[in-house]
């Protein structure tokens, strides 16, 4: 990671404008999701002959994210995957100017099970067998979308670092300390009413994005009170 202001930690020329595209992204996903039901035999192992410990939900995201892999997408520090994609080799040569220090989120499991609990509340009911691959890559766009999403935090913590570094010091890392420079109640407010109003546009029931994006908000303030927290560590 590299000293000084970097253009990526612009939280109004890019960061937030990063979010609010994430944000349509992820209503839309979502929205194609409940055009199918729950299809309960994607998320467990047996769908598949040749692949018969996995579900078709864990095979077809570990394939994509290893795609994205190749492209050198998970080289960028404030990227993340649900995936292992350590050992898998750039096609092209790539060297990202990281605004963040490395942090794995670990995320992945956290998401999952929101999520499928979301979909449980979201989907009807009951089983076709003739959308299970257009409702993994529904499932597939909204995880990826999400997990991108919270882990931005990554980068607002960042920001809000080095926009007062002396504060964040003297918390000592007590969470919540950090949380009174890191929680914005104006901001959240406006991002709920973001997700009613994408809801509306896109004719998903409000409730049903607010519930992510609360979950969302919940899971970024987590991600930055972890790097803030490691952020200390390495900056004392």
């Amino acid at each position: 990671m590299k000293s000084g202001t970097h253009p990526s930690l612009d939280l109004a020329g890019s960061i937030r404008p990063g979010l609010d595209i994430l944000a349509n992204e992820i209503v839309i996903a979502l929205k194609k999701r409940t055009r199918f039901k729950v299809n309960q035999p994607v998320y467990e192992p047996g769908l598949m002959p040749k692949h018969p410990g996995t579900s078709l939900l864990d095979y077809e995201l570990a394939m994509v994210e290893r795609q994205h892999a190749e492209l050198g997408r998970f080289a960028f520090a404030e990227q993340d995957a649900f995936t292992d994609v350590s050992q898998v080799e750039l096609i092209m040569d790539r060297t990202p100017d990281n605004a963040v220090a490395i942090m794995p989120s670990r995320a992945g499991d956290r998401i999952k099970h929101f999520y499928r609990q979301w979909i449980n509340q979201a989907c009807e009911d009951g089983i076709d067998d003739a959308t299970y691959g257009q409702t993994v890559t529904s499932d597939i766009n909204a995880l990826m979308s999400i997990m991108e999403r919270v882990n931005l935090g990554k980068l607002v913590a960042e920001s809000k670092f080095q926009s007062m570094p002396d504060e964040f010091r003297a918390t000592g890392g007590d969470r919540e300390q950090m949380l009174q420079y890191i929680v914005r109640k104006d901001r959240e407010v406006a991002v709920r009413q973001m997700a009613e109003d994408l809801a509306h546009e896109y004719g998903l029931a409000p409730n049903l994005a607010v519930d992510v994006f609360n979950f969302m908000i919940e899971t970024t303030v987590d991600i930055e009170v972890d790097y803030l927290k490691m952020r200390l560590s390495n900056d004392g």
